[in-house]
């Protein structure tokens, strides 16, 4: 069972299996000093957890796109505002540029080829567009929940270091986290 699968079969009880505690969700964002007005795109948008969130900074657009029809699904069904455009691809077919923000919210450890995402969120970012990769969980609980399951075990959350030494090629890291709270980081497109 392939990624894509994995998150269709869980979609529709994703929100009642997985917590995403509501003051953390606001850090994150917080963290994010994401500006009014900006194009952002929610990568791996899921059950779109943090488009309330991201709403809440008065995007211009926000794009949630998501690999798992189910979970785009489910988002379409909780979201209604004209603002949000849903797109059922995965990311490195997506082709639309011009964001200033690309949010990845629980997804980055589902990408096996890191630096090839870094590159194509680079492509999709504006000149001095910001990529904000973030758990709400520390890397050591995310890596031992995907451990229990045969279809993510390989999906593994690397050290800030590892994914800052990949991001720079791409980005000016800007903030790290990476404590028994959370795991952030944020850079600025080069």
């Amino acid at each position: 069972m392939d990624s894509r699968d994995f998150f269709n079969n869980l979609a529709f009880k994703w929100d009642e299996i997985c917590n995403h505690e509501p003051l953390k969700l606001k850090k994150i964002i917080d963290l994010s000093n994401i500006k009014y007005n900006s194009k952002i795109i929610d990568i791996g948008t899921g059950t779109g957890i943090m488009l309330d969130y991201l709403m809440q900074t008065n995007p211009l657009k926000i794009t949630a796109i998501d690999i798992s029809e189910n979970m785009i699904a489910v988002a379409k069904s909780k979201y209604k505002d004209d603002k949000i455009s849903f797109v059922n691809d995965d990311i490195f077919n997506f082709k639309e540029d011009g964001y200033d923000y690309a949010l990845l919210y629980s997804v980055y450890p589902h990408f096996e080829d890191k630096e090839a995402l870094f590159r194509q969120i680079s492509n999709l970012l504006n000149n001095n567009g910001k990529i904000i990769i973030a758990h709400s969980e520390s890397k050591e609980k995310i890596n031992a929940v995907h451990s229990l399951s045969e279809s993510v075990k390989h999906d593994i959350l690397p050290s800030i270091e590892i994914t800052a030494k990949i991001m720079c090629k791409y980005f000016k890291i800007s903030t790290i986290i990476d404590n028994e709270e959370m795991y952030f980081i944020d850079g600025i497109k080069i």
